[in-house]
């Protein structure tokens, strides 16, 4: 049997309602392309049910349950088969045109990885962030250190390495590792882009002191040498995301909907908080 050109990879724990508009998305933009979706449950749900019947739609064993996103990334990733693989939410979806897969791919096949854009929408599909601004034609660990939000690397699986275990912050440690196996720096794709999607009340910065924790175990393992030679450039990303988590919400607030990005965005135009912008 040929593999699949790409694996996506969706974690799902009381997604019922979310996982069968995050699959479509998929199936929406997946003309050309040989494209497997393999959903792994994490709450004791078999999603296969809820969600259209065939070849492209795979699912690891729905027996775990609150193992965690990384642990379920990891059990749909040791069965994917295809030459890219990319993380999906299974809360999130992807938007582009029919074939905006294919043409990532394409990308991603003559550079070694391709960057997503990252679409920050309210409830209602306004538009609250992008990264990077639109025209942006590469990016690297060197922009990712102000992007201050998920970026979604479509990379080699030959490449992939297991997710950490991270409660919070796995997905960002996968694509940065991703990235630097691209050698720091890869094309953004043309159409194909990530939404990240806000839902009422929803709390965009769960508990900083969390947040803090994470990445201090994390920038360990870059200080370390545990993303190769471009360790320290990973390093200084995830230092900067920590300063930036710290001044947002790390004074025991919960942000409300949608406020950590309007937060990062006023400070990013020297809006927010005063005196505080860096140079």
């Amino acid at each position: 049997m040929t593999p699949p050109d790409l694996s996506i990879l969706i974690a799902a724990y009381r997604l019922r309602d979310d996982v069968p508009r995050a699959v479509a998305s998929v199936l929406d933009r997946a003309e050309g392309a040989g494209v497997e979706i393999i959903v792994a449950s994490d709450d004791g749900t078999d999603y296969a049910p809820l969600l259209p019947a065939g070849p492209r739609l795979r699912f690891t064993p729905p027996g775990p349950v609150a193992t965690g996103a990384h642990a379920a990334r990891n059990r749909a990733l040791a069965i994917a088969r295809g030459d890219f693989v990319l993380i999906l939410d299974g809360d999130d979806a992807l938007e582009g045109p029919p074939d905006a897969i294919v043409r990532a791919l394409r990308q991603a096949r003559a550079a070694g990885a391709v960057v997503l854009p990252s679409l920050v929408r309210d409830p209602d599909g306004s538009l609250v962030r992008r990264m990077p601004a639109p025209g942006t034609a590469r990016f690297g660990l060197a922009e990712w250190r102000d992007a201050f939000a998920s970026l979604h690397v479509l990379g080699p699986r030959s490449r992939a390495a297991p997710f950490r275990p991270f409660r919070l912050i796995d997905d960002v440690l996968f694509d940065l590792a991703a990235l630097a196996a691209a050698g720091g720096t890869a094309p953004v794709a043309e159409v194909l882009c990530y939404r990240y999607q806000l839902r009422p009340g929803q709390a965009t910065d769960t508990a900083g002191a969390r947040f803090d924790a994470e990445y201090a175990a994390a920038l360990q393992i870059a200080r370390a040498g545990g993303f190769g030679p471009s360790s320290s450039r990973v390093a200084a990303v995830l230092r900067r995301w920590r300063a930036m988590n710290r001044l947002v919400g790390g004074g025991g607030g919960r942000p409300g909907l949608g406020d950590y990005h309007r937060a990062v965005a006023a400070y990013l135009d020297g809006a927010w908080p005063a005196g505080r912008r860096r140079a």
